[in-house]
């Protein structure tokens, strides 16, 4: 059987658990630091961790395991789910600002406010799940009406957040003591509109226990203009105060009802920047999600994600598994220096599960005929797996600095190691910069690492390391090297 038959995951652990559900189920690994258990209204609700972590997939693990104890489960994706008609509808709803003329950073997240936005959305989404599922009450008539899926986020609601209601919505709203007369031209204010779908979630929806995961909770500079990722920046911290909000409004109604969100840490430093009052929600009730490598002789759980990875690689094809200690070299040299492959995962990943499967869907794709994976495949694979590697960093790091990062980054390294700090920053060319800051989100996010040349051992954040060291010298990560065509510049 050849590579380009056999399947190593997806980038993307929702595809992955839609599409290859067994495969998902087989390879999934449990990392050290988050327990399932702990995700509920009333303990931690925000995973945190890097990109690629696995912050998708211990969700989409956990809700497989959720159905199978009678829980309804629905994910809101807010990268994937908000669209680009969305923005066009954002002045309407809020009449104290203009979007087009947004002065400064802070203004917005004075000015800006989509609780009530997000309240709307996700009450809808857990109403639809109950109709998938064969339930309709007077909860999901008001939120989710037959035939009124909503078109985009901001689908019925008026400046100053009105919303329109349907014909009926009298007769729903009068069971929780609502005046009619609050109707004007077919609208009331969202806010009353919440009150009454809160109240009526109270009284038919104690029977149910539904989680509901607020997943990819992030932006890119790369890819939108300043306002819109101010805009976005303004809902995500939205959606963390809304989920905050709902699982106070669960708990304290004992309700089995959970909404479980996860945030990028550079996603959660930049949006607390501008509210600090956002810190003190995060860090209370954050689960981080981290995968240490150390550099023991036991195996790793970066190892096991390998070995399951290339094991089940065949499950499409109802044939045998396939032994990773056969399949896969023992050894990789590179000119004098030879590496065991857990060695060479430890050098040129940063202890992710995503990153074993973008260096085998590398492999894969530059050697699409070969029947293994041995030394000659890995290095086939390198520039692809830089080039890809490399494009998630600077994406990362483009959250704080924007397009600019990415053209001081491929113009001013040239070396695989530096002296100092100051001997990297006086090579790239960046204007405007807390520089300290700069060295500090290249060590975290793993760009840089501190080296010593004499025992050739690397600290990296990875690995465990809280910052970077003064006394040691800074290595760009191995696995960037043929990316920025540093492999052989020292």
């Amino acid at each position: 059987m050849k590579l380009i038959d056999l399947y190593f995951g997806d980038l993307e652990a929702f595809d992955e658990a839609r599409n290859e559900p067994l495969y998902f189920d087989k390879t999934f690994v449990v990392p050290d630091s988050v327990s399932s258990e702990g995700l509920k209204n009333n303990r931690r609700f925000i995973v945190v961790g890097r990109k690629g972590v696995g912050k998708t997939a211990i969700q989409m693990r956990l809700a497989e395991d959720l159905h199978g104890k009678g829980y309804l489960t629905c994910f809101f994706r807010f990268s994937e789910d908000l669209r680009a008609d969305d923005y066009s509808e954002i002045s309407k709803t809020q009449s104290r600002i203009s979007f087009s003329n947004i002065s400064n950073d802070r203004n917005i997240f004075l000015h800006y406010d989509f609780r009530d936005v997000w309240e709307r959305v996700f009450f809808n989404r857990i109403a639809q799940a109950m109709k998938e599922n064969g339930h309709t009450n007077r909860f999901t008539e008001l939120v989710c009406p037959t035939g009124s899926n909503l078109r985009n986020i901001f689908s019925g609601l008026g400046r100053a957040l009105t919303i329109k209601v349907s014909a009926n919505f009298g007769a729903i709203a009068a069971e929780v003591d609502f005046d009619v007369s609050q109707i004007e031209n077919g609208e009331v204010s969202l806010k009353e509109y919440n009150r009454i779908s809160r109240e009526l979630f109270l009284r038919y929806c104690v029977e149910f226990r539904v989680y509901m995961f607020i997943d990819e909770l992030v932006f890119s500079r790369l890819d939108a203009r300043d306002d819109e990722v101010k805009i976005r920046a303004a809902m995500v911290r939205d959606i963390v105060k809304t989920c905050r909000e709902l699982n106070n409004f669960c708990a304290q109604n004992d309700l089995d009802f959970h909404f479980i969100c996860s945030l990028r840490p550079e996603v959660r430093n930049l949006i607390n920047d501008h509210d600090s009052e956002i810190g003190k929600i995060v860090d209370g009730k954050d689960a981080p999600l981290t995968w240490y490598i150390d550099s023991g002789p036991r195996r790793s759980l970066l190892d096991e994600v390998l070995s399951l990875k290339v094991r089940h690689s065949s499950i499409s094809y109802s044939t045998r598994s396939i032994p990773e200690e056969t399949f896969v070299d023992k050894i990789i040299s590179f000119g004098r220096t030879s590496l065991s492959f857990r060695d060479f995962l430890r050098t040129n990943t940063w202890g992710r599960p995503r990153d074993i499967v973008r260096l085998l869907l590398s492999i894969q794709k530059m050697n699409p005929n070969a029947s293994r994976i041995g030394q000659a495949e890995v290095k086939r694979a390198l520039d692809e797996y830089s080039r890809a590697s490399a494009k998630e960093l600077v994406d990362e790091l483009s959250v704080l600095h924007g397009q600019e990062i990415l053209r001081a980054l491929r113009k001013g390294i040239t070396r695989r190691t530096y002296n100092d700090a100051d001997d990297l920053l006086e090579s790239v060319p960046l204007s405007n910069i807390n520089e300290e800051k700069f060295i500090e989100e290249l060590f975290l996010l793993g760009l840089i690492g501190g080296f010593q040349p004499e025992t050739g051992n690397y600290y990296w954040a990875h690995r465990g390391e809280t910052n970077l060291k003064s006394h040691l010298k800074i290595r760009i990560h191995p696995a960037l090297w043929n990316e920025f065509s540093i492999r052989g510049a020292e």
